[in-house]
């Protein structure tokens, strides 16, 4: 099976506001083993809706809108869709107690246009939206599916895993794929793809190699249907063997919730000193609920003069080596474990981009604990922006890799 996603809404084409829904659409059809025909966004107009739902019916078989569902006169969708079938429209009674209490309950007057919220076309089937007051509503034409989903992202999140999904496998309309990941760092793609040129080559049809490339990782995606299950298992090992090296996990989360979820085992602490990330490991460190079990603090030690003040580095390493040097992370990272008492460390220091007084864009890390420190030195890439991101993912990379995988 296939599908086509169509996001409507004006502010999705001026950029007022990005389009996450058909991002999340797609990555849940691909759980199930449906293709993607087309994405696209298209303005609040009633023509436009109906020329890419006549489009969708002749190219695929689910067609899935998002937008247009709430209770104001840009919100044309339900209108448009009984129009177009030439049906009236009908309450759904169980939807529209859901509405009356939720305005009741907020002491709210419930109006009549949040009445309307209630109705749907009358050849549609609703999709109860426990998150808001906007139902979904899932037709049948001529065998194909067409279904329309709310634009706020979580009640469109809720409707697709809760509702939508179930309803196609409950028709049998998809079967599960069947994927293996593996995440690596430190590595480019055309690398990583010389490695296992030979492996590749070997794949039969009916796997497929993903790779998926981002700041500083190359993650890896084996995809199959669920009966090519041993194949895709049997690909993943040889896969692994080659790249081991640079392995830091199998699934999708990202480098800092594996160093996160690591230190939750380990029982284990951690704290950081950063100069040219400005606070960035912090941020991606408490993003987890939980966080504070783990992290200890940070310190952002941006200035020479507070790299020895706040912190306590050195000055003599300062002055002879400079703050962009391994000598000065090293003693950074000394400084951090005396402070903070964590049992691990992640210093950095470096230059993210050009300036007049240096071409050289590079960073050095220090990652460790009392024991033992690992340095190394980051050539970077990318703008000011994504730079920061590469630095804090390789030192959580170096980190995972040194002290905490076998």
């Amino acid at each position: 099976m296939n599908a086509t996603i169509i996001t409507i809404g004006d502010e999705l084409l001026i950029g007022q506001t990005i389009d996450t829904n058909s991002a999340f659409i797609a990555r849940q059809f691909n759980k199930i083993g449906v293709s993607i025909r087309q994405r696209m966004a298209i303005a609040d107009d009633a023509s436009e809706i109906v020329r890419w739902l006549e489009f969708g019916l002749k190219e695929s078989d689910i067609i899935v809108f998002t937008g247009g569902l709430g209770p104001t006169k840009d919100d044309i969708t339900k209108k448009t869709f009984a129009k177009y079938f030439g049906v009236g429209m009908k309450r759904d009674e169980e939807t529209y107690k859901h509405v009356k209490h939720i305005f009741e309950s907020r002491n709210r007057p419930f109006l009549e246009i949040n009445e309307q919220q209630a109705e749907i076309p009358a050849n549609g089937e609703v999709l109860f939206n426990n998150m808001g007051t906007a139902p979904g509503m899932w037709f049948e034409i001529d065998g194909k599916i067409v279904v329309s989903l709310p634009g706020v992202p979580f009640e469109m999140e809720f409707l697709m895993t809760e509702r939508v999904i179930p309803k196609i496998f409950a028709k049998q309309y998809a079967t599960p794929l069947y994927h293996r990941h593996i995440q690596t760092a430190s590595m480019g793609e055309s690398f990583l793809a010389t490695k296992i040129e030979a492996i590749e080559n070997e794949l039969p049809s009916t796997v497929k190699l993903a790779y998926l490339p981002s700041t500083f990782r190359v993650n890896l995606r084996l995809s199959g249907h669920e009966n090519d299950k041993a194949l895709i298992d049997r690909y993943f090992e040889k896969i692994n063997d080659t790249l081991s090296d640079y392995i830091y996990g199998y699934t999708e989360q990202s480098v800092f919730e594996h160093l996160f979820h690591k230190l939750k085992q380990k029982n284990a602490t951690i704290s950081f000193a950063e100069s040219c990330t400005g606070g960035y490991l912090a941020n991606a460190i408490t993003e987890f609920s939980g966080a504070s079990d783990i992290f200890k603090g940070s310190y952002v030690v941006y200035s020479d003069a507070w790299k020895a003040q706040i912190l306590g580095v050195d000055p003599q390493i300062i002055e002879k080596h400079s703050v962009y040097s391994p000598e000065c992370v090293t003693d950074m990272h000394r400084a951090l474990l005396e402070k903070s008492g964590a049992d691990f460390a992640i210093a950095t220091s470096g230059i993210v981009e050009p300036t007049v007084h240096s071409k050289k864009v590079e960073a050095f890390i220090a990652v460790g604990n009392k024991e033992r420190v690992l340095v190394k030195k980051i050539d970077l890439i990318y703008n000011r922006s994504k730079n920061k991101e590469a630095i804090a993912i390789s030192a959580c990379f170096y980190l995972l890799k040194e002290f905490f995988l076998e």
